[in-house]
């Protein structure tokens, strides 16, 4: 995600916010220009800086400007004064500033120094220089920041000469110098802020003629690592740039980062020592982070209107790479079983679209990321492939690094469709909730002259009426397949279908379409089932320490009431909220089978048989997970392990496995990730 996105949470508690940017309002198409060189001195921890700010013609007289609380700052210029408006205190990150601008010109000499180490805890930082790394970002206010204007910038940087530095701007010059390395980077594009990273990289590129260059900054040397971006990158950026724009930054790189992380920010995209080595971020995280720099890094988010980067950025990365698999229906499927589990199970967890602002747990993100990537697709699937790429184009080319927001998004759909969607959005942004779709009546009439007419009805539940299209899929007996769109208004309405032969089957939104409720039955049983349950139960050995611990670490990712339950004489599991089973016990055994009756799984003394491959206990461990028999509202999972896999580790590593029901891993190595298959859907009926 978007590094700026996740830190706006900080910016919404800047409680000078409000006046700097009314301030600053009738000059906000003109930024602030920062003439700064910054000497790194990692061993240290310091920062030494020098920063001339340029202000547009007509600003105001007396600013104010936010600093790292441990950063000393003075003004050189004369006729410019400081003074402390508010120093930091307790847990706050940074002092402010007043800025009294004399009468010879719109700039300030402003010199600062000190040392920025906030440390790593829980893979979150704001911001430090070390030995390991420099990481600076927004919320590190790690130069005297103007807020409410955005920047241009010529930086240059002194640091260490086995040392590289990168920031979202053009490298100008690098050079060595004795034992230091100068670098110089500028940025004529306006940014809402500056990040700094640096490190002792191994730097792998690759300049495609007529294309932007591509980068690699890797912790140690690894060029067929560096090799499997380089060879993916230039693609990424050539099909956004034919369905948006042409890229908007003079390089991408990859750069990894001394502690996990995911960021995307302009011009590169910040990767922790373990993600950047899973195989799998190539065709998910990787093109999402690079269509960021369109989605976010370029068109900004108006954040106090709603972030929509997130879901246009999953919609045209992660479900495209899915489409060109042809996996996009499972993938939307998927999509609507988060939010199920996680907000329709708990619907307190539930807000409007707009007023996401950032994902913070996992409800939060099946909202923001997960609705509003499903409300692209229902523009696209009303408008069709054409026009929504049309209206895109134009809300990227008329907002290009301004700040935008849904508005801007509607503004253009409007233009380019020619439509009025208010309704439209206001549905889907304003309101809570998701449709909950049913079929009624179906009636098949054979005409005289031997054609058919079929009626139906078509139901809306949930308490207002949505006006949305949906997609219909008739099974004729000759085998022919024609889909059909509806379009519905009010709560309850008929349609009608004429074929040549006879219709045997209907099949209403097969492949997941709409932002809908799921029925149960379209629901495999998985992991997050759990994972979002208001209430879930552990049974478990509790003087077992690989079991406590496994306990323990799944439990932070649980956002509902957990109990532990110690097995100590028979096992009577309850009958309300989910269930996890914990550990290899005769009992959890013999309960499993029960409720995987009917599927494709048997047990032995040895191993056991899923799908029709067969496994060792000794040799695997396993999550399964299902449906109580007789009462498929509760869900239950089972987890077992063997000594190769270290509980509580395990334990983190499978919240990345949510939209799955059965889990297979030999030692590390997941060698099985499925659901148990589903076949009915009372949207789906027979005639």
């Amino acid at each position: 995600m978007s590094k700026a996105q996740a830190l706006h949470k900080l910016m919404l508690v800047v409680g000078l916010l409000f006046a700097i940017l009314v301030a600053f309002q009738s000059h906000a198409a003109a930024p602030v220009l920062h003439t700064m060189h910054v000497d790194l001195s990692p061993g240290l921890k310091m920062i030494k800086g020098l920063d001339v700010v340029s202000f547009p013609p007509g600003s105001p007289r007396k600013l104010t400007f936010i600093l790292h609380k441990d950063l000393r700052v003075n003004v050189l210029s004369k006729d410019d004064s400081l003074t402390i408006v508010n120093r930091a205190t307790g847990k706050e990150s940074y002092s402010e500033y007043g800025l009294q601008l004399g009468n010879s010109d719109n700039k300030v000499t402003l010199e600062f120094s000190g040392i920025i180490y906030d440390p790593v805890i829980d893979n979150e930082s704001r911001g430090l220089i070390s030995k390991e790394g420099v990481a600076l970002f927004e919320e590190t206010h790690w130069y005297p920041s103007f807020l409410g204007q955005q920047k241009t910038y010529d930086l240059s940087i002194s640091l260490p000469a086995d040392w590289r530095a990168l920031t979202q701007g053009q490298l100008v010059s690098s050079a060595i110098n004795k034992d230091k390395r100068e670098q110089r980077f500028t940025s004529i594009y306006p940014q809402e802020d500056i990040t700094l990273v640096a490190g002792a990289f191994h730097v792998y590129e690759i300049n495609p003629p007529g294309a932007p260059k591509v980068e690699v900054y890797l912790k140690q040397a690894d060029p067929t690592l560096a090799q499997s971006f380089l060879s993916l990158v230039p693609g990424y950026i050539a099909h956004y740039s034919q369905e948006i724009a042409a890229y908007p930054y003079s390089n991408f790189a990859v750069v990894e980062n001394f502690w996990e992380t995911g960021y995307g920010l302009p011009g590169f995209t910040l990767l922790g020592p373990t993600v950047i080595r899973l195989p799998f971020i190539l065709n998910s995280s990787l093109p999402h982070e690079v269509l960021h720099n369109w989605w976010g890094n370029s068109v900004f988010v108006d954040y106090d209107k709603g972030n929509w980067s997130e879901g246009l950025t999953t919609y045209m990365a992660d479900h495209w790479q899915q489409e060109l698999n042809g996996q996009d229906a499972t993938h939307r499927l998927k999509t609507l079983i988060t939010y199920a589990d996680f907000v329709g199970q708990n619907p307190a967890n539930d807000f409007p679209v707009r007023q996401f602002r950032g994902r913070h747990n996992a409800s939060s993100q099946a909202v923001g990321y997960g609705k509003t990537m499903m409300i692209f697709r229902m523009l696209e699937l009303q408008f069709g492939k054409d026009l929504f790429k049309k209206a895109l184009q134009d809300f990227y080319k008329e907002n290009l690094f301004k700040k935008a927001s849904f508005e801007d998004i509607q503004a253009s759909f409007e233009k380019v469709t020619g439509q009025n969607l208010s309704a439209f959005f206001y549905q889907w942004l304003d309101r809570k909730g998701a449709l909950e779709l049913a079929l009624g009546d179906v009636k098949v009439s054979a005409l005289a002259d031997n054609t058919f007419t079929t009626t139906f009805g078509l139901l809306q539940n949930q308490t207002l009426a949505y006006d949305f299209i949906v997609p219909l899929v008739w099974t004729l007996s000759s085998g022919e397949e024609v889909r059909q769109i509806a379009r519905l208004t009010d709560k309850v309405q008929f349609f009608s279908f004429s074929s040549q032969v006879a219709p045997v089957r209907v099949a209403v939104d097969p492949h997941y379409d709409l932002f809908r409720k799921l029925y149960l039955e379209e629901r495999p049983a998985t992991l997050s089932s759990v994972l979002g349950s208001k209430d879930v139960h552990f049974y478990l050995n509790t003087k077992d320490a690989g079991s406590d611990a496994f306990v323990k670490k799944w439990s932070e990712s649980i956002e509902g009431v957990k109990t532990s339950h110690d097995m100590v004489g028979s096992f009577n599991p309850i009958e309300t909220g989910s269930l996890v089973l914990v550990g290899d016990r005769p009992e959890f055994r013999e309960f499993m089978k029960e409720q995987l009756a009917g599927q494709k799984w048997a047990m032995s003394e040895n191993g056991y048989q899923i799908f029709g491959e067969s496994y060792l206990w000794n040799e695997t461990s396993t999550v399964i997970i299902a449906r109580r028999k007789h009462n498929p509202q509760q869900t239950i999972v089972w987890v077992r392990w063997h000594n190769g896999n270290d509980p509580a580790e395990w334990a983190g590593r499978l919240t990345h496995y949510g939209t799955f029901g059965v889990l297979i891993f030999k030692g590390r190595p997941n060698v099985l990730k499925t659901t148990w298959p589903v076949t009915s859907s009372p949207l789906i009926r027979a005639l």
